[in-house]
């Protein structure tokens, strides 16, 4: 998945200006993959959605200082959508592989039915409570 073009950077102004135009890009990047992403059988979206919240934690980690706690937050919060995503789509990878062996098949459709609704869980409960005071740090 190619990532979002981040525009207005300018090399003349300070970091944070510009972290602000590439956190903001990741985190709308982020907020238009989710809807697609929480559809059960969607890999591919929540496959995206992983990437674009690596994209988004890894902007964080060097910006953070610049926003404080808000962007710590989000920051934790990408890399726990990261950590299951991913292993939702290890699941997805091993299942063909898996394809004749019953009870492997069985084990890979349970894990990956317990990891979306873990995934979906946390999106409800602090996806968005996080993103918007991400915004407002940015807006600050």
């Amino acid at each position: 998945m190619k990532a979002r073009a981040v525009e207005d950077l300018d090399p003349a102004q300070p970091l944070r200006a510009n972290a602000v135009c590439i956190v903001a890009t990741r985190l709308a990047e982020v907020r238009a993959l989710a809807e697609p992403a929480l559809e059960p059988g969607a890999a591919e979206a929540q496959h995206n959605l992983r990437i674009a919240a690596k994209r988004l934690r890894y902007v964080l980690e060097l910006t953070g200082p610049c926003f404080g706690p808000g962007a710590a937050e989000a920051r934790r919060l990408a890399k726990q959508l990261q950590n299951v995503l991913g292993d939702l789509h290890d699941c997805d990878v091993m299942l063909p592989s898996a394809a004749g062996i019953g009870s492997l098949e069985t084990l890979l459709h349970t894990r990956r039915e317990l990891l979306f609704k873990e995934f979906v869980e946390l999106w409800r409960e602090c996806g968005e409570a996080t993103w918007l005071e991400l915004d407002r740090t940015l807006a600050s």
